[in-house]
């Protein structure tokens, strides 16, 4: 992860390598080897939002992930131009690292209008401050030590909603909230902070598939991975100031779990909806506790 905003925008800020192609870099640490999802993701939708017209935001992103991506070796984003009709644009971007490929995205926008509107409310949840943060949590469930989790999450301000963590078996329900935010200010950049909505949509999303069967949320012998992943933007909101994530799972099996989200401001505007499914295998001692082997 980032350590601050200044990072967060300069790995966002892909180097153009012409023809439609950009090149984008890491963090300078990071705790786990491979690549986050979110920084893959909100990378190819940077690629792609270079393309099209600035009139024209983007409203939805799908992607399929082929493939993990490591820290240290750029990552490669090619753009295909695939359609520029009088509404819509779409565009679709393959990642490759080293030759190989390990991302595809699919992104479409249009120019902002007037249209029928109505909204879910925000559910009910306590205000940021005093809620447990996210070192603290994963610190918890992990055999890392908080002070690691707190470096790798230095850069973001991440309160988890108590009362969904307990890890009781067969009776901790399949939900998870949230409220997260970009601790320093960030540029006033409307396509900026989308795309930053983009970068933290992949946080925690498949954790929320596992709180139902144990303490299981950050450890290590539990290989997570992101598999295909949507989001659908609503409204513009900073992503410097709170965002709700408000994240449940219907359903996992398979060595799979399926996560839905919905993102709203700290006033209650729903910002974005998410999809996701990602890997939960796991190994070692966890598969035998859990009565696989």
């Amino acid at each position: 992860m980032p350590s601050n905003a200044a990072e967060l925008v300069r790995i966002l800020n892909l180097n153009d390598d012409g023809a439609d192609r950009y090149v984008g870099g890491h963090p300078g640490e990071s705790l786990l080897a491979k690549v986050y999802g979110g920084q893959l993701i909100a990378q190819a939708l940077v690629a792609a939002t270079r393309t099209v017209d600035p009139g024209r935001p983007v409203h939805s992103l799908q992607t399929i992930c082929l493939d993990v991506g490591r820290h240290g070796e750029p990552v490669q984003f090619e753009v295909e131009r695939l359609r520029d009709g009088r509404s819509f644009s779409a565009r679709a971007v393959i990642a490759r690292q080293g030759g190989r490929p390990v991302l595809r995205l699919l992104a479409s926008y249009q120019p902002r209008e007037q249209g029928l509107s109505h909204q879910i409310p925000m559910p009910i949840a306590p205000p940021p401050g005093g809620l447990p943060l996210a070192h603290e949590v994963m610190a918890a469930f992990s055999n890392l030590s908080g002070n690691e989790w707190r470096v790798e999450w230095s850069g973001l301000d991440l309160r988890y909603v108590s009362g969904h963590l307990e890890g009781r078996v067969g009776r901790t329900p399949a939900v998870q909230q949230l409220w997260v935010r970009v601790k320093d200010r960030l540029p006033d950049d409307a396509v900026l902070h989308r795309h930053i909505v983009a970068y933290l949509s992949d946080l925690t999303m498949t954790s929320a598939s596992l709180l139902p069967h144990g303490p299981v949320f950050g450890d290590l012998e539990l290989p997570r991975a992101t598999l295909n992943h949507s989001v659908w933007f609503h409204e513009d909101a900073r992503a410097d100031e709170w965002l709700f994530v408000d994240q449940r799972s219907p359903w996992a099996g398979g060595a799979r779990g399926l996560s839905f989200a919905t993102v709203y401001s700290a006033d209650g505007r729903p910002v974005a909806s998410l999809a996701q499914e990602g890997l939960i295998r796991p190994l070692g001692r966890m598969r035998r506790q859990l009565g696989f082997d």
